[in-house]
This record gives C-alpha cells, structure tokens and sequence, in this order.
C-alpha cells in the first residue's frame, strides 16, 4: 500500500445487542484485515448477556478498538446512527455482530475507490449457523441476478439505479450494511438512517445516496452475511408483521416519490416508471389504511402518525374504486405467487 495520503481513514462500525454468539468471529475478522488505516467503533446498546464484556476484552488488546454503550436501549437505527455520529473516518464500513469480513475486504474496497465515489458494494456469501443446511436464497435480489456481470469493478450510474429501484421497489438488490461502505461527508448533505423504518432503513440510505451519486459495484464476495433465525432481521419479521410489510414501503416510495433528496432520482424516470411506482404507492396507501382499521390500537395509531408526517399516505389511503380493483388484482396475484412458493 502507498502513503497515508492515498490510503483514506475507514471507521469500522459495529452495532452490538446482545450479540455473543458470533461476536468473537465477527471482531477478528475486523482487527485481523489487511489494511491497517482503520479504526473499530462497537456501539453497545444496552447488552443483557456477555456482549459487553467481550468488547471490553478486544478493548483493552487492540488501540485501534473504541467502545461506547448507551445510556439507554436506542434501538437499531438509533444505534446505527450512533456509530456513525461516533466514527472518526473518512469512510464507513457497517459491520453487523453475526457477519464477518473476509481478510481483504477493506483493501480491495479502498483499492476500487475513484474520485467521485461516495458508496461502494460488493457481493457477499451467505451462510447459516445450522449445521448441514444451505441457506436459502433464492428470492433474494442481487446485482449479478439484476445481470451486472464484470470481471473487474464497474460504476452503476444514478439512471441504472433508478431504473432497479423501479423494477424492485422496496427490495434491497444493494445489500445489508456490511457489504456497503460510504463516504461520511454524505451525512451532511444526505443525513442520516431514517428512525421512523423498521426493516429497509438501509435500503433507503443506501438509495439515498446512490441515487444522487451512482454505486461503485465490486463483482468479489469480500463479506459474509449470516442467515439464522435470531437474527435481528427473522426478529423484526415475526414480531412487526404490520409495520415491516405495511408502513416501511409506503414511507420509502413516499420518500422517493416526493422527499427533496430523490429529486435527482425522480429526474431519471420514465413516464411508464413514474406510473408504475405511483400506482405502487396508492395501492399499498390504500391497503395499509384498510389493514390498520381493522388491526390493534397501537397499529391505527402508528398509521395515523406516519399520515401526519408523511402527508402523501394520507391522501392516497382514501382509495376510488380503480384502487379497490387493482388491490384485488394485487391480492390474486401475491395469492398465486405464495402458492407456486409453497
């Protein structure tokens, strides 16, 4: 490697909740990479197992290694934006305590690095912590299934960001956290993960910045992400059922379709694609508000809270008589798609 100069400061984040099982293999695969310009920031958000104390061990082995624990539990994004506010780099490397980095991941993602990058991708490897059993990833989007297919790293332009968000609308074809770096002065201009999502605040970062910038792509598995059913995503699924299928899409399109940051994004539309992803919207709108009235206390009131904030919801939830026909036609159609998956 060359010079300081040339070899930007990377600020490894790692967000901790009660994380002990795959802690140690996680921290290694940090302190053990091969490029050295790094610091490890491990932001524990009030750990009731050993997760702490296991921090503390590498701490007190490993300079580079800075630990920090909330005064009180701010949640994932929360925790995810104390890291960020806490890191001192001049890049950010998410790193999530059930996955881990091959050795050369930061240098091969410092290594691609051109002068107008702000995020970089790479592949990952999946894995799961039961013995004997592959995981399963078939409906799981990728750039190399979106049919980016190159030998070395490629720049993927706003336009072709765009143009996958439509085709995938609040599916994550970028990737989780610990396959992504960002440069830290987006914070700025873009701010930071969005509290009010449960499930695909990365996505909507991550759009947020690639949608202005483009997304360098690192055609290499350079991370490992881990498939288990304690992760904090399986949690999240089982136990936000209405939010994570409900109010996380509608408030990422209403972001895209009228949040000031995806002005440049909404420029880089079609006609056919502008309608394809508002007629999205106003189904789903719909949908939810029929959902929440018949659903708990604390799910109307949630709902009633976004349509203050996010005032497009409200208006599209009221529905006509086109919306109630397409959200039939959408229902039939999720009915046949889950029967071909059974």
């Amino acid at each position: 490697m060359g010079s300081r100069m040339n070899n930007p400061f990377i600020s490894i984040c790692i967000p901790t909740y009660n994380g002990e099982k795959f802690l140690h293999e996680c921290i290694n695969s940090a302190i053990n990479q091969s490029y050295h310009y790094i610091e490890i920031i491990i932001v524990d958000d009030g750990s009731t197992d050993k997760t702490y104390d296991i921090i503390g061990d590498y701490a007190a082995k490993d300079s580079r290694i800075k630990i920090f624990r909330n005064e009180k539990n701010l949640g994932l994004v929360g925790n995810w934006n104390r890291c960020m506010e806490l890191s001192s780099g001049g890049w950010i490397k998410f790193l999530f305590q059930d996955d881990y980095f091959g050795l050369d991941c930061i240098e091969t993602m410092v290594n691609a690095i051109s002068t107008d990058d702000k995020i970089i991708a790479s592949q990952r490897c999946f894995v799961s912590d039961d013995l004997g059993k592959e995981p399963s990833i078939d409906n799981i989007i990728t750039f190399q299934k979106l049919g980016v297919i190159s030998p070395v790293p490629v720049h993927l332009t706003p336009q072709k960001i765009a143009l996958f968000t439509v085709q995938h609308i609040c599916l994550n074809f970028i990737g989780e956290p610990t396959v992504v770096m960002f440069k830290k002065d987006v914070i700025s201009e873009l701010g930071t993960f969005n509290p009010d999502l449960i499930q695909i605040c990365d996505l909507e970062y991550f759009l947020r910045i690639a949608s202005n910038y483009g997304l360098k792509y690192i055609p290499q598995q350079l991370t490992y992400f881990r498939l288990h059913k304690d992760s904090t995503s399986a949690s999240n699924i089982s136990k936000r059922f209405f939010l994570i299928n409900n109010t996380d899409p509608l408030i990422v399109v209403h972001q895209l379709l009228y949040g000031r940051l995806f002005n440049l994004f909404r420029s880089n539309l079609g006609i056919l694609q502008k309608i394809r992803i508002k007629l999205f919207f106003s189904i789903r709108a719909y949908e939810a508000c029929r959902i929440a009235m018949h659903s708990t206390t604390e799910n109307r009131s949630i709902f009633d809270s976004l349509t203050n904030k996010y005032p497009f919801i409200y208006r599209f939830s009221k529905g006509n008589i086109i919306t109630y026909i397409l959200l039939k036609i959408t229902t039939v159609r999720r009915s046949i798609r889950k029967g071909k998956n059974l």
